[in-house]
Parts: C-alpha cells; structure tokens; sequence
C-alpha cells in the first residue's frame, strides 16, 4: 500500500495570493493572514453585538416616569421637582432661585422644602414700580454729620450703607447720605 501526498492548489482568503495547502481545512498562506483575519471576525462580531444591544435600548421603556401635570397644577405646596417640572427648567435652577428670593420656599426638613403656588404666580405678574425718590443735597447727610450725631465710625456707615441700601449722591467729591434713611436705619 502506497501513500500519496498531494497538495491541494488554493487561494488566501485574507490576501487572495495563491498557494500550496498541506490540508484541506487550510485557508490562508501565512499564520499572519489566518491572525489578521482573526481579529476582523471579532472586530465584525462586536460590532454587531453593539448594533443588538443598541436596538434593544431603543424598544426599551424609558427610565423618566411620567408625571401627570394636571395634578402637580392642582398642588397648593410644591416641591422643588414640581417646580422644575413646570418650569422645564433643572432643580439646581429653582434651588438658585429660591437662595437669590426670587422664590419664596420653606425648609420644612432635610430635603423637604415647599413653594406655594401664590409664590410662583407671582412672578409672572407685573411688579410695583414704584416712584423713585430723587435725592437732593438738602435731604441728604455729609458723612462728618452722620459720625457727630450718632456717635458711629466711617465704616460703620460703609458696611450698613451697602447692606441696608441707603440712597447717597456724589456731587464735587462728597458722598451725601439720605436724611430720610440713614435716620430710619439709626434711630432705634
């Protein structure tokens, strides 16, 4: 009995150069074709495993609830998220609002803080403008007047100007102070 070893003629499937098989499972010429080939079918099957997972997020149920604007209309007391919600707006807006008072709310508790409806319309309606006092030097203090007549330092009246809003003039490099609140803010 006599053994005949042929080769078999065939094409790289990777690189489409001929060449002689030893086998007939053999696919390409070289251990470099049969690795570079390699990692493209796996390049190719998590490329379509990504396509899967992705088509299966889309038929999935979105993870926002949702909240039915009716009843959060009928709420006398909101809550932050309520507000946020009417608003379309984030909570870090409306938590900002409320520490500037543009809001009014209530810290019941930790994380239990409440916004009356009142509130809120409110700042949709237009404000009060009210007439603005125009100051002249006869109504006003010089700040030598305001240290003598209430025994206070400069910047005492600095620091409380600034902070209580006392209306004041500048005219020929004097600062004139309103009569009307500096009396107001020291008169105890």
């Amino acid at each position: 009995m006599s053994i005949s070893v042929f080769t078999i003629l065939r094409q790289c499937e990777n690189c489409g150069n001929m060449f002689e098989a030893q086998k007939r499972t053999t696919r390409y010429c070289t251990t470099r074709c049969n690795s570079q080939n390699y990692k493209l079918k796996k390049r190719l099957e998590v490329k379509k495993e990504i396509e899967t997972n992705s088509n299966q997020t889309l038929k999935a149920k979105p993870k926002v609830n949702f909240v039915n604007l009716e009843l959060i209309k009928e709420k006398e007391f909101l809550t932050v998220r309520d507000v946020a919600l009417l608003f379309g707006c984030s909570k870090d807006t409306v938590y900002r609002m409320i520490k500037s008072n543009e809001i009014q709310a209530r810290n019941l508790n930790l994380k239990l803080t409440r916004i009356r409806r009142k509130d809120i319309e409110q700042l949709f309606e237009k404000p009060n403008i009210e007439k603005i006092e125009v100051l002249e030097i006869e109504n006003c203090y010089v700040m030598d007047e305001i240290i003598e007549k209430y025994k206070i330092s400069r910047n005492t009246i600095y620091n409380y100007g600034k902070k209580h809003n006392i209306g004041k003039i500048r005219e020929k490099g004097n600062t004139y102070y309103s009569k009307k609140d500096v009396d107001n803010l020291f008169n105890i």
